[in-house]
């Protein structure tokens, strides 16, 4: 995804290489990622056992294991050959403690999640907290593994919208129910007086067409580069996620770094780092018209000045993490 391409090229940038063994495609979005020097790309499915890709793997002589999809059997035993070989391992985390199965999860830790991996690398707070649950103490536990490209959209600028500010509230992701558009757009429906605010929809997905169909005067615009996207946030005065669930949710960030007002959901994990209610935007409880309805009727009759300041604290709020952070974090254990 271009956010790991980013820490990537900071890593680089210190003067380290990166090998990348990753599934060949980002398999939820249209994204391709480019071509970077020192940045190796290799598809993990070449490789038909752990044993085989720890052997590939071990040529490089990494001086640390990074492993993000513990989904995959093949990464952790992998990282348990290297973990046994004293190369420090971590597992990147984004997930949330939400209980019920995860019982397991810290059941078998000392027999799974320990024996794989040194460290958790964890997004933000709510996934530290699961962190401890599987048993890693605070000094195996990094934080911030994920950053916005900072660069990009921290070069959306200010000035215009001093001089005319967008009424326009954007939202970008994909077209899926897990992502609450439905309750954005009742929303939207029901505000009667819009005061001249339209609403854009951003990306890709199997309820594109539908929402295209049922809501003719919401404008929707196909997946695009974050290049693109950097310049429909510098047309756009809010940035919403009504997300029924978000273990994340970069795009938090990245919005926040183009200095846009963010009105989101409690679900969204970087919600509680970078969105705090009233100062750069609003956020409400998932799946809840009404509370959504409330937060953009904020934003509609928010006044310019109000409007700028509140996208100032979400560019101030933004810088907390950038990838030169991320990769520093990294680099910090060896």
């Amino acid at each position: 995804m271009p956010y790991h391409v980013a820490v990537f090229r900071a890593i680089i940038n210190k003067g380290y290489q990166c090998v990348v063994y990753w599934w060949g495609r980002a398999p939820k979005t249209s994204y391709r990622a480019p071509k970077i020097e020192r940045l190796i790309q290799v598809n993990r499915f070449d490789f038909s056992d752990a044993r085989s890709l720890y052997q590939d793997a071990s040529k490089w002589s990494p001086v640390c294991v990074v492993c993000n999809g513990w989904m995959d059997r093949g990464y952790n035993s992998a990282c348990a050959m290297f973990k046994r070989s004293g190369i420090p391992t971590l597992a990147v985390s984004d997930t949330q403690w939400r209980g019920g199965k995860q019982w397991l999860n810290r059941l078998f830790s000392p027999f799974r999640h320990k024996r794989y991996f040194d460290y958790i690398w964890a997004a933000g707070l709510l996934q530290y907290d699961y962190a401890r649950k599987l048993g890693y103490d605070s000094s195996h536990i990094l934080l911030n593994c994920f950053s916005a490209d900072t660069e990009v959209f921290s070069r959306v600028s200010l000035d215009d919208k001093r001089n005319i500010y967008p009424r326009r509230f954007l939202y970008v992701g994909r077209f899926v129910e897990v992502k609450g558009i439905d309750t954005m757009l009742k929303a939207w429906e029901s505000i009667v007086d819009k005061r001249g605010w339209t609403l854009e929809l951003v990306g890709d997905g199997p309820l594109k067409e539908t929402f295209r169909r049922d809501y003719p005067n919401v404008i929707i615009k196909d997946f695009m580069p974050q290049s693109d996207l950097a310049i429909e946030a510098a047309n756009s005065g809010c940035f919403i996620l009504p997300s029924h669930f978000e273990p994340w949710a970069l795009v938090i960030q990245e919005f926040a770094s183009a200095a846009m007002p963010i009105v989101c959901t409690r679900k969204c994990g970087a919600a509680y780092h970078f969105v705090l209610n009233g100062y750069n935007g609003y956020v409400v409880e998932a799946d809840d018209v009404a509370a959504m309805v409330k937060a953009m009727q904020k934003i509609i009759k928010a006044t310019d000045m109000e409007l700028i300041t509140m996208s100032e604290h979400s560019r101030q709020l933004s810088q907390a993490v950038t990838p030169e952070f991320v990769a520093d974090t990294l680099l910090s254990i060896l």
